[in-house]
């Protein structure tokens, strides 16, 4: 159509958005109108996430050793405090035998530097000892007072080391992966296993800037869990994202559910109907009708129609496309609302965009046969989180 408009016109231009348009001629661009009009976009955002366990707890060794026992294996339930493995603490009683045995000769060399300085520090104010001689002595008392503080604290360090030989649940959960056997010499750091707290699960999903504002933190929301059949589940708002991820554009939103029988596990695909407040009435184009110019979207609207021309069965409506930038608010499935640009009423161009330009001559069907514009979403259906405009 668009080589059939060149033909007609020889230079292949549109009218430039200045010159009135008294004879549109026969060079038109015939296009689909609707007219914007004011109402509310009832919307039922639905967003997919994965679940993720309440807690979960990844055990490493932090004393190197033969793993004499483990007490449980995958799968088993855990209480907070229950014996996990034993590792071989040998080495480490022997660190503490050592650290012990050097506390104790480092407290009588404490006493013995501690009695010597009060000896003469008696003398020196009788003026029977030089001053630089106390001085000697107090600066011996400080050097084993700080010896054995360093002993103390090898000690404690040789104890607590002791204490790592046993490995016990911090959390009440299941155990998920178990990596050691008994037999196995292992070092710090090494992994152990896993524990996760399937009590509760977080399911995060993503939300579009626009609906940020009109999500009900208050409300209860549905989850679906997929891979349990949809079955359907409440869920608590817990947490909404201070930025949008950069990748998506999303900002993160995280509910919690009730698991305490622990069907829910990590990783299954979870559906959230989020709720929103209800919104305000704003003017609603149908979302075929955006277009992106020079980096704005905009609307062509439709102007004139003073003139017609027969059009098989029905009369067409002759007039010019004027581009109108708009400022978008909440997308719907169908129709997406217009913040700014337009006010209500106006005839808006929902095809043939990539082939208008501002000031083009178009022509189109009786708005009065036009079909009604829909102001809400199917249920079940998930919008888009920005438009698609033709190019």
């Amino acid at each position: 159509m668009a080589a059939a408009v060149v033909g007609c016109t020889g230079k292949g231009e549109a009218p430039a958005p200045d010159q009135p348009v008294r004879d549109p001629g026969e060079a038109a661009i015939r296009v689909d109108t609707s007219q914007a009009r004011v109402g509310r976009l009832e919307r039922e955002v639905t967003a997919t996430g994965i679940t993720s366990p309440w807690q979960e707890t990844n055990l490493r060794a932090e004393a190197g050793g033969r793993v004499l026992s483990v007490s449980v294996d995958n799968g088993d339930v855990v209480e907070v405090g229950d014996a996990l493995l034993k590792i071989d603490g040998s080495r480490q009683r022997l660190a503490v035998s050592g650290a012990s045995a050097q506390v104790d000769a480092l407290e009588r060399d404490v006493e013995l530097a501690r009695s010597d300085a009060e000896r003469k520090r008696a003398l020196a104010q009788k003026g029977s000892l030089p001053a630089a001689q106390l001085e000697a002595a107090d600066n011996r008392l400080e050097r084993a007072e700080a010896a054995l503080a360093g002993a103390k604290a090898n000690l404690g360090s040789a104890r607590r080391s002791t204490r790592d030989t046993r490995i016990t649940a911090p959390i009440a959960g299941i155990v998920a992966r178990r990596v050691v056997d008994q037999g196995d010499v292992i070092g710090p750091g090494t992994p152990l296993l896993d524990v996760v707290d399937l009590s509760k699960v977080r399911v995060q999903v993503g939300l579009a800037g626009s609906e940020i504002g009109r999500l009900d933190q208050e409300a209860e929301a549905q989850a679906r869990i997929e891979d349990l059949g949809g079955e359907a589940v409440a869920a608590r708002f817990a947490a909404l994202a201070p930025s949008a991820d950069p990748m998506t554009g999303l900002f993160t939103v995280e509910y919690h559910v009730d698991n305490a029988d622990a069907r829910i596990r990590g990783g299954m695909v979870a559906t959230v109907e989020l709720p929103l407040r209800k919104a305000r009435e704003q003017v609603l184009v149908p979302r075929s009708s955006l277009t992106r110019r020079g980096g704005q979207l905009a609307v062509f609207v439709f102007e004139g129609g003073d003139e017609s021309t027969p059009g098989g069965e029905a009369q067409l409506d002759r007039g010019v496309a004027r581009l109108v930038p708009v400022r978008v608010g909440a997308y719907g499935d169908a129709v997406v609302e217009i913040l700014g640009g337009l006010e209500g009423g106006e005839r808006v161009v929902t095809s043939a965009l990539h082939a208008l330009a501002d000031g083009v001559i178009v022509e189109s069907g009786d708005p009065k046969a036009a079909a009604p514009m829909p102001l809400a979403n199917a249920p079940g259906q998930t919008p888009d989180p920005a438009p698609a405009p033709t190019p």
